[in-house]
């Protein structure tokens, strides 16, 4: 029997890293899922993922330097705001730390050779390895066929043979694949980052063009994925609930700095107000829930707290006209 070795692999919840973590498994590797998060990936329920294979999961967050990583990126952006290469050397870097901490022989991944035209072409494949200071160290289960033999490999730890070799964007031979090992957690093909989507790519370049970088928070780059957001000034912006959930999730964002308006006695969207308590904010606020609260454009009470006091103020008038989202939300959605 092969002796025991222990490898960390970056668990991001999705089908093509359970499938690498799957085939190591499969092998008599004990493996360790590292997610690492930030409110720019897509949701996904990676636990559920670590339960399905049985495997130890540790859940660590990529920290404020991830936030100057995205503003200054030294090999620049994709289609939209996405810093792929920067952003896996800089996942690497993370995970190369881990593997002293959990006592991992080497790290793993679920990248496929081809799949991303930025990050997964070969020749950046191994350059990040080098940049990352961990070339051989890294494999790659799914398309380790396709790639120079790794350290694991040439030690004997992995047998090469049991390997794969998958190319390109289809993700047909991945879906077989869990069907045959019964995988049956993980998140939708083809998601992941956010930061490849137009609209959220907006909203975040018009964050980091008003709000300067020793200022900017990760909580910021959260907020970014609810509500309607509606930029009334240089470091002042307002965002609106869509439905009951975000009002609800918005609450959690109110801070020294973020205030909330909310619905007193009808039904209609909450405000969150990112800026100071200013008379013309909290009007530009009181326009906005009258505009997606027609019915309550006149008579309906809002309140907010300040200065630990609740206030409320009733909807009079037409609603004022406000810029719109950077990212073009601001029609009924």
């Amino acid at each position: 029997m092969m002796p025991a070795f222990r490898a960390v692999g970056l668990l991001s919840g999705g089908l093509d890293s359970a499938l690498a973590a799957r085939l190591l498994l499969d092998q008599g590797i004990e493996v360790i899922g590292l997610h690492l998060e930030a409110p720019t990936a897509c949701r996904s329920d990676v636990r559920e993922v670590a339960r399905d294979l049985g495997i130890r999961l540790e859940v660590r967050a990529k920290g404020e330097e991830y936030l100057r990583l995205l503003r200054n990126p030294r090999w620049g952006y994709g289609k939209n705001m996405n810093p792929c290469i920067d952003c896996r050397r800089f996942m690497f870097l993370l995970g190369r730390s881990y593997l002293d901490e959990l006592d991992a022989h080497f790290l793993f991944t679920g990248e496929v050779v081809g799949q991303r035209p930025m990050s997964q072409v070969r020749s950046t494949i191994l350059m990040i390895d080098r940049a990352s200071g961990l070339e051989g160290w890294i494999l790659r289960p799914l398309s380790a066929r396709l790639l120079p033999e790794t350290e694991p490999e040439r030690r004997g730890w992995v047998d090469r043979s049991r390997l794969l070799a998958i190319h390109g964007r289809g993700r047909q031979e991945q879906l077989a694949l869990a069907a045959s090992l019964s995988l049956r957690h993980y998140q939708s093909p083809g998601g992941g980052c956010l930061l490849t989507d137009a609209r959220f790519s907006a909203r975040l370049r018009d964050l980091f063009e008003h709000t300067p970088e020793e200022s900017t928070r990760m909580s910021d780059v959260a907020l970014l994925r609810l509500g309607r957001h509606f930029r009334v000034g240089p470091g002042r912006k307002i965002v609106l609930g869509r439905n009951r959930e975000e009002n609800v999730r918005l609450a959690d964002f109110e801070d020294a700095e973020r205030w909330l308006v909310e619905p007193d006695d009808f039904r209609g969207p909450s405000a969150l107000v990112c800026g100071p308590r200013e008379e013309h904010l909290l009007a530009q606020a009181l326009a906005l829930i009258a505009r997606y609260a027609p019915d309550a454009a006149r008579g309906g009470r809002v309140r907010w707290r300040e200065a630990g006091e609740l206030r409320t103020a009733v909807l009079e008038g037409e609603a004022l006209h406000a810029p719109s989202d950077p990212a073009g939300s601001n029609s009924p959605d």
